[in-house]
């Protein structure tokens, strides 16, 4: 469960309201909460903040889910959350002025990343509460489980950590070799996924493999297979489901290609690359996975591509087997991408009115509801 899907307030869900929505079936003001029989596939834009940051590329998505309407991420470049369709600001300490919230857990607690003049901070909240708290030793916490574990770390020091509450509860360990380590979730058992920059010893150059931490083992982190040294070939495991789950992808320099990849516990077998849409190519990879349907998201893209030459970024929902599929844009030329999905196939990101390329488009965060269809 990367930033956290499905967990949060134990709260109402409530009425998204007039919400615009793309030219699926007409249910604008349709409730995305959780009930199937009221479940039907649309797009829906949530509200944004005002601010300076407003309408800038990667100023707007939601990138997890709570209970209920409750969900979270970023709005104006800032930490936000929102309940239904209504957006609201994370109060931030002097001196900081953005971030973003990653994660949230059932119980209604939200984790994630600030910055300021003096640099990034990691930091939980509580909706309601009037402060954020920071977590002492992060620059960022990237996820937080149903238990309160809160898995993140510290990249000028180069360390990964656990907090309960705003307690230092472990630091996690690697092997000789292994550095820039960027913790990205946990499980409901504990397992911490996470990447790091490794060096062999032998080779000429470096590259990304993946790690995982088992929950409740003490040791360092464990490499995800397989593990390829060269030039051109990096791995970045994103999220977790509480199986074991784990998604992400593999990418390719020198083919600028990013291949949706998976591991399944417990990681004796190398990753598994799946076909992406062919309209990309099959070029892509999987941002998160929800808790125990296995359905997992993410974004089919060229990493290095610029359209019109390559095609833009698309939306897209894997649901643990067979094809990908295609999630719908709010416009022909606007990009979209999808960084969160809980077990009701509710998925959430951010889209594009038009094409930015062009100066014509601007980001809004975005669920899609029924994204299985």
């Amino acid at each position: 469960m990367r930033p956290g899907s499905s967990r949060a307030m134990a709260a109402t869900a409530l009425a998204l309201g007039a919400l615009l929505t793309t030219a699926l079936p007409a249910t604008a003001a349709e409730d995305p909460a959780p009930a199937a029989s009221r479940c039907t596939p649309a797009l829906h834009v949530l509200d944004r903040l005002p601010g300076a940051g407003a309408g800038s590329w990667g100023s707007e998505s939601v990138n997890d889910f709570g209970a209920g309407g409750l969900s979270v991420g970023r709005s104006a470049g800032l930490p936000a959350y929102w309940t239904g369709s209504t957006v609201h600001r994370v109060p931030l300490p002097s001196g900081y002025d953005s971030g973003s919230v990653a994660a949230v857990n059932h119980r209604g607690l939200m984790v994630g990343s600030i910055q300021g003049p003096a640099g990034s901070a990691a930091f939980s909240y509580r909706a309601g509460t009037p402060a954020v708290r920071i977590l002492p030793g992060g620059t960022y916490a990237a996820d937080v489980n149903d238990r309160g574990t809160i898995a993140g770390g510290n990249e000028s020091s180069d360390t990964a950590s656990l907090w309960t509450g705003v307690t230092l509860t472990r630091t996690l360990t690697v092997t000789p070799g292994h550095t820039r380590v960027r913790v990205s979730g946990i499980n409901s058992r504990g397992t911490v996924i996470g990447s790091s920059w490794y060096w062999d010893g032998v080779s000429e150059v470096s590259g990304s493999v993946g790690l995982v931490w088992p929950g409740g083992a003490t040791g360092p982190g464990r490499d995800l297979r397989p593990v390829e040294i060269n030039s051109d070939t990096d791995w970045y495991p994103n999220a977790i489901d509480n199986h074991g789950r784990i998604v992400g992808e593999r990418t390719y320099a020198h083919a600028d290609l990013a291949a949706e990849t998976y591991w399944d516990a417990p990681y004796a077998k190398d990753g598994v690359q799946i076909p992406g849409l062919p309209a990309h190519e099959g070029k892509g990879w999987l941002n998160d996975i929800s808790p125990s349907s296995g359905v997992a998201v993410g974004t089919a893209m060229f990493p290095y591509g610029i359209p019109p030459v390559t095609p833009i970024d698309q939306a897209q929902i894997w649901p643990g087997s067979g094809p990908v599929r295609a999630l719908p844009s709010l416009a022909v030329n606007g990009p979209a991408g999808a960084e969160a999905v809980n077990d009701e196939s509710r998925a959430g990101g951010w889209a594009y009115d038009g094409d930015p390329y062009d100066g014509a488009g601007a980001p809004h965060p975005v669920i899609w509801t029924c994204a299985l269809g």
